[in-house]
C-alpha cells in the first residue's frame, strides 16, 4: 500500500510540474523572465521525481540507459531557484552572459556521469544500479555529497539574499508586507531542511551502512515535492500580481545605500526641514508612500532624503514613516471620536495592514490599540 501511495504522490508531482510549466510557457506568461526561470525549476523538479518513480516501478533496472537522467537534470534546479529569486527582486531582471556561470555545476555533473556511467558497458551499469541504495543517488559518496552541497549552498545563499532584500525595501517603502517575499524565504528554508534530511539519509546509507525501507523515502519525497510545487506556484502567481520587483531607480537607491560610507552627518536644518514637512503636510497618511514619492514632494533627491533619514534619525524609511503614523493613530484614539472603529483609525493613519498596525502600535506604546483607547475608561 505504501508503494502505491508513494507512486501516486510522485506521479502527481511530476504531472503537476509539467502541466504548470505548460501554463507558464503560454504567450501571455512566457514573456516574464521570472516565469521562464520558474519553468526550469518545475521541469528540473519533475525530472528528479520522475527518476524516483521509474526506480520505484522497477523500470530503471530494465532500462539502465535512462538512469541518472533525472538526477542530472535536478542539478539545474538550485541555480534556477537562485536566479528566480533574483528575478522577483528586480523588475528589469534579465539573463546576462555572466549568469551562464551558474551552468557550471550542471556541466561538471554531466561530464562526471558521462564518463563514470553512460560510457560503461551495460553489465557495469546494471551492477552500479544494483549497488544503489537510494533512487538517483550515485554510488560514489563524494559525488553524492557534492550534489547535496551544491543544492544546500544555493538554497542558503538564496535565503540570505532574500533577507538582505527584505531589510533593503524598508529603506524605500512605507508598506513592505507584500514586498518582502517572506513566503519564498519560508519555502526555501523548508526546502533546505528537506535537502539536509536527504544528506543525513545519504550519510546513513553510505557511511554508517544503515538500512531503511525505501518506500518511506519515496513517500516523503513525493509528499514534499507535491507540497513544494503547489506552494511555489500559488504564491509566485499571487506575488507577481502584488509586487513586480524594484524599478531601476529603486534598485540603484539600495545599491547606493549599501555602498554609502559617508562619515559627515546630516545638519540640524536638514532634519528640521524634514520634520516640519512631515508634521505640516502629513505625507505619511498615504499608505503607499515611498522614499521616491516623498523626495519628489520635498524637491530633493531620494539619495539625499535616505541619507537624512538613515544617518540623521538612525532609522530606515519604513520605521521613520511608521513612527509618524503611530503618533497620528494615538491622537485619533485620544480624541475618542464617536463611532470611529480601530480599523478606521488604522486606515486614517496610513496603515493598510491590521497585523502591521497592531505590531507597530504595541512596539511603540506597549499596548494594543484597543488597550490604548480603553486605558482611562
Amino acid at each position: 500500500m505504501q508503494i502505491d501511495v508513494s507512486n501516486f504522490l510522485l506521479a502527481a508531482s511530476v504531472t503537476q510540474a509539467v502541466v504548470l510549466s505548460v501554463f507558464l510557457v503560454l504567450p501571455s506568461n512566457i514573456g516574464q523572465t521570472s516565469n521562464r526561470l520558474l519553468v526550469v525549476v518545475l521541469l528540473s523538479i519533475a525530472a528528479g521525481y520522475a527518476e524516483m518513480l521509474l526506480y520505484s516501478a522497477g523500470l530503471t533496472a530494465r532500462h539502465p540507459n535512462f538512469a541518472y537522467l533525472g538526477t542530472l537534470m535536478s542539478v539545474l534546479q538550485p541555480p534556477a531557484i537562485y536566479l528566480y529569486t533574483k528575478s522577483l527582486m528586480r523588475r528589469d531582471f534579465a539573463i546576462k552572459p555572466r549568469h551562464w556561470v551558474h551552468l557550471l555545476p550542471f556541466c561538471t555533473a554531466a561530464v562526471v556521469f558521462f564518463f563514470a556511467y553512460y560510457l560503461q558497458p551495460v553489465e557495469v551499469k546494471t551492477e552500479i544500479l544494483l549497488e544503489q541504495d537510494l533512487p538517483g543517488m550515485p554510488t560514489s559518496l563524494p559525488l553524492a555529497l557534492v550534489i547535496h552541497g551544491v543544492f544546500l549552498s544555493y538554497l542558503i545563499y538564496s535565503v540570505h539574499s532574500l533577507r538582505r532584500f527584505a531589510a533593503g525595501v524598508k529603506d524605500i517603502f512605507s508598506d513592505v508586507e507584500s514586498k518582502q517575499m517572506s513566503w519564498l524565504k519560508v519555502l526555501l528554508s523548508g526546502y533546505a531542511v528537506i535537502w539536509t534530511v536527504s544528506l543525513l539519509y545519504c550519510l546513513a546509507f553510505y557511511v554508517f551502512k544503515c538500512s531503511t525501507e525505501i518506500d518511506y523515502v519515496l513517500m516523503i519525497s513525493g509528499a514534499s515535492g507535491f507540497l513544494f510545487i503547489n506552494m511555489l506556484v500559488i504564491q509566485a502567481l499571487k506575488q507577481s500580481a502584488v509586487f513586480s520587483g524594484l524599478t531601476n531607480e529603486e534598485a540603484g537607491l539600495l545599491e547606493e545605500r549599501e555602498a554609502d560610507k559617508e562619515t559627515v552627518l546630516p545638519t540640524d536644518e536638514q532634519k528640521n526641514c524634514l520634520e516640519r514637512f512631515m508634521n505640516s503636510e502629513k505625507p505619511f497618511l498615504n499608505a503607499n508612500l515611498s522614499v521616491n514619492q516623498l523626495a519628489k514632494q520635498m524637491g530633493m533627491s531620494p539619495r539625499d532624503l535616505s541619507f537624512v533619514i538613515n544617518h540623521g534619525f538612525e532609522k530606515n524609511f519604513f520605521d521613520f514613516v511608521g513612527d509618524y503614523r503611530i503618533r497620528h493613530a494615538t491622537e485619533l484614539l485620544d480624541l475618542r471620536q464617536e463611532g470611529k472603529t480601530i480599523l478606521e483609525v488604522m486606515l486614517d493613519s496610513g496603515f493598510n495592514s491590521k497585523s502591521v498596525f497592531n505590531t507597530a502600535f504595541k512596539q511603540k506604546t506597549g499596548m494594543t490599540p484597543t488597550q490604548y483607547r480603553n486605558r482611562n475608561a
